[in-house]
């Protein structure tokens, strides 16, 4: 959440919409989890609110990042973990709030990314040659889903290197 609200000043209503648009198909917070997560923001002091008045409308808040909150969030992105809970996802939001940190410490995630990917694909190759005849084709299918997907992520983490120059 932090990550969105360091893009500039948004309500919860304009952080939504934005979720749904960049992130969404990583990270879709919900609006309730929103509204529950930016008070608590403003709290540990890592965001600000501000309330704008409306014609004819309730107020409504407008959260923007603290200095201490994009400390917070570069910590976070520039901390390489090479198996985080959450998985892949997390690399990829931090490639994405990569906007706080520089191009060395989004290579360093991406370049984590790549061990475990390559450490996903070697298991998959080895579930492959270990498959005997008598397994349902299903099997195979399903394993070879893993194989493509995670030899097409690596070409991905190869391009996203070349555009990091």
């Amino acid at each position: 959440m932090l990550g969105l609200v360091a893009e500039g000043p948004r309500s919860g209503y304009d952080l939504a919409q934005v979720a749904a648009r960049s992130t969404g198909y990583l990270w879709a917070p919900s609006r309730s989890q929103i509204y529950k997560v930016l008070p608590r923001l403003v709290e540990r002091g890592l965001a600000r609110s501000t309330a704008i008045e409306q014609q004819g409308r309730p107020d409504k808040a407008v959260y923007e990042v603290t200095a201490a909150g994009r400390r917070t969030l570069r910590a976070w992105v520039e901390t390489v973990d090479d198996d985080p809970d959450g998985g892949a996802p997390i690399f990829l939001l931090k490639i994405l709030f990569g906007f706080v940190s520089t191009p060395d410490a989004i290579r360093g995630q991406i370049a984590a990314y790549r061990r475990l990917l390559e450490r996903n694909l070697a298991a998959f190759e080895r579930q492959e040659a270990g498959l005997t005849e008598d397994e349902p084709v299903y099997s195979l299918i399903a394993l070879r889903h893993g194989i493509a997907r995670a030899r097409a992520t690596l070409a991905w983490a190869d391009e996203a290197e070349r555009l990091l120059g």
